[in-house]
């Protein structure tokens, strides 16, 4: 019998494991959150980090990473969101509406890979970047390339008739994947990219500002006040 094919201990919280900043496990965390899946936040240093690697106890070496229980760690966090929300009653059962959801969460992979490869192009195998030419990649994804996800998001808002990126009643992993992205986007994190950026875009901005008044998320926030 496979180790998958055992029942989570139901009394143990599900342990979500990545660094103390929003990144990629915001998303889980706010889905947790609204679908009310208990689970136990772990923020590691980048010491602990590099100890886990070391120990190989990171699938792909990568955070975040889900502690499911009985020794079994879930990565890649696509899948710890699909996964938290299905447990949480926000993803749905039917195979059509999932794939609509799974497609939108997959344009926000193309939406951000410029932004990840110039921030990390060692990782991606382009060696080290220069300033020089970061900066005309960040003007070019500035200019022209978000601009054209974000028309195509817009879009798709316009023909919702709920106000969510996949028309959903709640919200659905692709809106959770979205918002904090799109928030750290023009945070000003990212050299280049205009901190007004989503302006013209007004559905997105109400897309953003639906997310951030559920009680669960003003709830979550009140306890987890993002690091300055």
């Amino acid at each position: 019998m496979s180790r998958w094919s055992l029942q989570i201990d139901a009394m143990a919280p599900l342990k979500l494991i990545y660094f103390d900043i929003p990144g990629k496990a915001e998303a889980i965390r706010l889905c947790a959150s609204v679908g009310k899946v208990d689970f136990e936040d772990v923020r590691i240093s980048r010491e602990r980090f590099a100890e886990m690697k070391e120990q190989g106890a990171l699938p792909y070496g990568q955070v975040p990473a889900l502690d499911v229980g009985a020794g079994r760690m879930l990565a890649q966090s696509s899948a710890i969101l699909r996964y938290v929300a299905t447990l949480g009653g926000l993803h749905p059962s039917d195979p059509l509406e999932a794939a609509r959801i799974d497609s939108i969460m997959s344009e926000e992979e193309d939406f951000f890979s410029g932004i990840t490869i110039s921030r990390y192009s060692a990782r991606f195998g382009y060696g080290h970047m220069s300033e020089e030419f970061r900066a005309e990649v960040r003007k070019n994804l500035n200019d022209e390339i978000l601009p054209k996800h974000l028309r195509f998001l817009e879009g798709i808002l316009a023909d919702s008739k709920t106000g969510w990126l996949a028309g959903t009643e709640k919200p659905s992993a692709a809106d959770f994947v979205f918002v904090p992205r799109l928030r750290w986007l023009v945070s000003g994190a990212n050299d280049g990219i205009d901190g007004n950026l989503l302006d013209g875009y007004p559905k997105l901005k109400e897309l953003i500002a639906n997310m951030m008044a559920l009680p669960e998320v003003v709830e979550w926030y009140a306890k987890n006040p993002p690091p300055q």
